[in-house]
């Protein structure tokens, strides 16, 4: 639902980058230099200090050059509509020099909007354009593909409460899209992400990721992306995931988590309903970190502590899942090598998790992978209502458990895998 309060004046325009108004409120609009040799990050900045507080900021219908890092973390009943585009440069070493701290796992972003009542609309035109190509190229010649140093998240949403962002689109995102950290009570509705690669294939661009969050709903979110579709991390409560479009990703994820070595960390009353999914690897699953620590975030850590409980996930419909419906893997070990640490001594428990109506058709056999801890084995799991068939109309009908403790709905037809994996099977 849109915030009554998104409405639409008559603005005088100027060209100072903003321009006041005595409308309902104070009002700036932003106006671009119109080149990429132009940097509208300061207009852009201005106008927020200018009309972040209690009043309102229009980006208009036109591409703004974004070429250096915004922070606008002191907002406070605010409208903010965006009709047109921002475009991130593609000064690569800018951004690995510059990106600003998000506060967990040593990861990196390129904007961070916080504050109080903040109302955003993009009216389902305004785009955050990451120019990920140009990284997607670079990352796949480093020896690190995947959290490199400095390399920036699109938007982080920081110590943002009270809010709701509507009608958005992100394409091709630097990095992860969107960074919810410290953040509670916020809507995301109608968000539309597209990080697909034009020439080369994206990596660890998920499409939101929840840290230390809570009361966080995520509603009519259309993703395309290569990495997780949507991740809760460590503190991420009461999260509700529905009417969502996701495709070629990982699927829906919890973790990793358990990565920073004897800290407690909890994902607590998530609900999940009514999602598609076309050719995603899964449909939820689950990553912890060995009890075992080799190196530190992002890639490396371990060792740490906590439970993942209260999951509801129902009426599911897949085309073409690549792998396990429902997967765990508590063996994340980014910086050991196969064979190096206990994949069965995670003491982070998962407990409480039930999956329920899902049909629909996939490339595997396995309705469920479950490689659990033999330290803090899997309790309480229930997956019923399956109908999950193959391309030859075969049933999948593989549920393979390991440390799985009385599960509800579903026999355990084999042995899982056991060995490292980040993305819930081996």
């Amino acid at each position: 639902m849109v915030p009554s309060s998104f409405v639409i004046v008559a603005i005088l325009a100027c060209a100072f980058g903003f321009v006041e108004a005595n409308y309902h409120r104070k009002s700036c609009v932003v106006k671009g230099g119109q080149s990429k040799d132009i940097d509208d990050g300061p207009a852009i900045l201005h106008a927020f200090k200018k009309c972040g507080q209690h009043g309102r900021v229009l980006f208009e219908p036109q591409t703004y050059y974004v070429n250096s890092v915004m922070n606008v973390s002191w907002l406070k009943d605010v409208d903010i509509e965006i009709h047109g585009t921002l475009e991130w440069s593609t000064d690569i070493m800018y951004w690995l020099n510059n990106s600003m701290e998000v506060g967990y796992q040593n990861q990196s972003t390129a904007f961070i909007i916080g504050g109080d009542d903040v109302r955003i609309n993009g009216f389902g035109t305004g785009t955050f354009n990451g120019n990920g190509d140009d990284w997607y190229k670079w990352i796949r010649q480093q020896k690190n593909t995947s959290n490199y140093p400095g390399r920036p998240h699109a938007l982080t949403l920081s110590h943002l409460t009270n809010s709701a962002i509507h009608g958005l689109r992100f394409l091709r995102s630097q990095m992860w899209t969107m960074s919810i950290i410290h953040s509670h009570n916020v809507v995301l509705d109608s968000i539309f992400i597209n990080n697909t690669g034009n020439s080369a294939q994206s990596s660890n661009t998920d499409g939101a990721d929840t840290i230390y969050s809570s009361h966080i709903i995520f509603n009519n979110w259309t993703v395309y992306n290569g990495d997780d579709s949507i991740s809760l991390k460590a503190n991420s409560t009461d999260i509700t995931i529905s009417n969502c479009k996701l495709s070629n990703g990982l699927g829906i994820a919890i973790g990793s988590i358990g990565q920073y070595k004897d800290q407690f960390e909890t994902v607590e009353r998530v609900s999940i309903n009514n999602i598609d999914y076309e050719n995603t690897l899964h449909a939820f699953y689950v990553k912890t970190w060995t009890d075992d620590q080799n190196g530190y975030p992002p890639n490396g850590g371990g060792g740490g502590l906590g439970y993942l409980s209260g999951v509801k996930v129902t009426n599911l419909k897949a085309t073409g899942l690549r792998g396990a419906a429902f997967a765990v893997s508590q063996c994340t070990r980014f910086s050991g090598a196969p064979g190096v640490g206990n994949c069965t001594n995670s003491q982070f428990q998962i407990e409480n998790v039930a999956i329920e109506n899902l049909s629909g058709t996939t490339q595997s056999t396995r309705v469920a992978s479950l490689q659990c801890s033999a330290v803090a084995p899997c309790t309480d799991i229930t997956i019923a209502d399956v109908d999950l068939h193959l391309a030859n109309n075969t049933e999948a009908n593989s549920y393979l458990c390991g440390n799985v403790m009385s599960p509800t709905g579903f026999t355990c037809t084999g042995d899982v895998c056991v060995g490292g994996s980040a993305t819930g099977e081996c």
